[in-house]
């Protein structure tokens, strides 16, 4: 890869519903050297806020894209970060500051930040390769998302900024595409709803609770195949 690893952040809104936090957000982003932006089943009606809040950055907001659903925002990301308040247990939880150093390691992150209202379901969260939590005084723990995501922007451009584009070095084994770990849960999915695991009751998203350590641990492409692999054959013979 050429140029900045920050070219490569990809900043992802799920569910966004107000225009002037979307124009804030681009702000945000071309203060500190962001440019993809993509939007998740969006709320937004109008843009006119959001053209009128995103100063010197429309060109942020034009080119930001819009996609029906987060399969589609993901395509092709090799490192996922949910950010969130309210982190599932077990989950790798990053502040802003730990994720930015990581990039040197694991690449240019895709970073997830849920809607105004409610922020990511823990389904969402829990395909991601890490949880991030920005460290607030508790009497105040929620921030609003343009806020939220300027210090991510922030903590990304002081870390991985042009004034030192040699701290960063591809990852030699970048984790497999995230729609290739979705294949995986369908298939254990299908392999327990044959097995007396179905019988007991649980909730919705228990298949993607039993895969979020395999999302933590960052599996190479080779490695999900070898993953795929052996749940369907163990489904054939079940």
């Amino acid at each position: 890869m050429t140029g900045s690893p920050l070219d490569e952040v990809h900043v992802v809104l799920v569910r966004p519903e107000k225009a002037g936090n979307l124009g804030a957000v681009a702000r945000a982003m071309k203060n500190f050297a962001l440019s993809r932006l993509t939007l998740v089943d969006s709320r937004i009606g109008s843009w006119v806020a959001a053209r009128e809040m995103a100063v010197h950055a429309h060109d942020v907001l034009e080119g930001a894209r819009q996609v029906p659903d987060l399969d589609a925002a993901i395509d092709g990301a090799r490192w996922l970060v949910g950010t969130t308040n309210r982190p599932p247990a077990g989950m790798t939880v990053l502040t802003p500051r730990e994720l930015a150093l990581a990039v040197a390691d694991r690449g240019p992150p895709t970073l997830l930040f849920g809607g105004e209202l409610s922020g990511l379901t823990r389904i969402e969260l829990l395909r991601c390769h890490a949880a991030s939590t920005i460290p607030v005084a508790a009497t105040q723990s929620s921030l609003n998302l343009a806020q939220a995501v300027c210090v991510y922007a922030a903590e990304l451009f002081a870390a991985n900024g042009h004034e030192h584009p040699d701290r960063w070095v591809p990852p030699a084994a970048p984790p497999a595409d995230p729609n290739l770990m979705h294949r995986l849960e369908l298939a254990m999915q299908k392999l327990l709803d044959g097995s007396a695991w179905r019988d007991a009751t649980r909730p919705k998203d228990a298949v993607a609770e039993l895969l979020q350590p395999l999302w933590r641990a960052g599996l190479t492409e080779a490695e999900v195949r070898a993953w795929l692999n052996a749940v369907n054959k163990a489904a054939q013979h079940g």
